[in-house]
């Protein structure tokens, strides 16, 4: 157990700085972050769902749509990226069925509210964050910000402690991608302040 949330911290917090690279004219590094991402999501959907997470569980469903919408729009190489994702959710899905399902009426899935609120924003974060308008992206960085801020709650309180390391890591990241998502907007809003 403690692997899946170390290998899934692990990419996340990659494709987070990853992310957090990319600016107004370059996406390459925002395509790399959702590769990291989708692996990821691999291990932290299988952690969540033996830890009985319902909300951070379809939270992690979402962000494997948005990953691979992000991975697909951003590719420069469509047909080879939809092929390794295929490939990688066939065996993905196959070991879920022959290991994880027979065992699931063991899990306490307990929906509680504060999960359900972070997993809300930080999907919306997700969703907008594959965005072409630069200022929309930005949005997404404010949205992650404020969800890392309850996960590394959550992650205190349910003593997932790679989980809770991963999304103080985020709070740095999400700052750094407004700040580069948005610089031209943020000097300008500086430069008129000065005056």
């Amino acid at each position: 157990m403690i692997i899946l949330e170390a290998l899934g911290a692990i990419f996340s917090i990659m494709g987070a700085y990853l992310t957090s690279l990319s600016t107004k004219e370059n996406t390459r590094p925002l395509y790399w972050g959702f590769v990291s991402f989708f692996i990821s999501n691999l291990a932290l959907l299988t952690f969540f769902t033996l830890n009985g997470k319902v909300p951070v569980i379809i939270q992690m469903i979402l962000f494997f749509v948005t990953a691979i919408l992000g991975i697909y729009r951003l590719t420069m190489n469509r047909k080879r990226d939809v092929v390794l994702m295929t490939f990688s959710l066939t065996i993905y899905i196959s070991i879920l069925i022959s290991q994880i399902l027979p065992n699931m009426g063991d899990i306490d899935f307990t929906v509680l509210i504060i999960d359900l609120i972070a997993a809300s924003i930080a999907i919306f974060g997700s969703f907008i964050l594959s965005s072409h308008n630069h200022v929309v992206r930005g949005y997404a960085f404010i949205c992650f910000f404020i969800a890392d801020i309850i996960f590394v709650y959550i992650g205190y309180t349910n003593a997932f402690y790679f989980f809770m390391v991963q999304s103080a890591f985020y709070l740095y990241t999400s700052s750094k991608g407004y700040m580069n998502t948005m610089r031209e907007e943020i000097d300008t809003f500086l430069g008129k302040n000065r005056k």
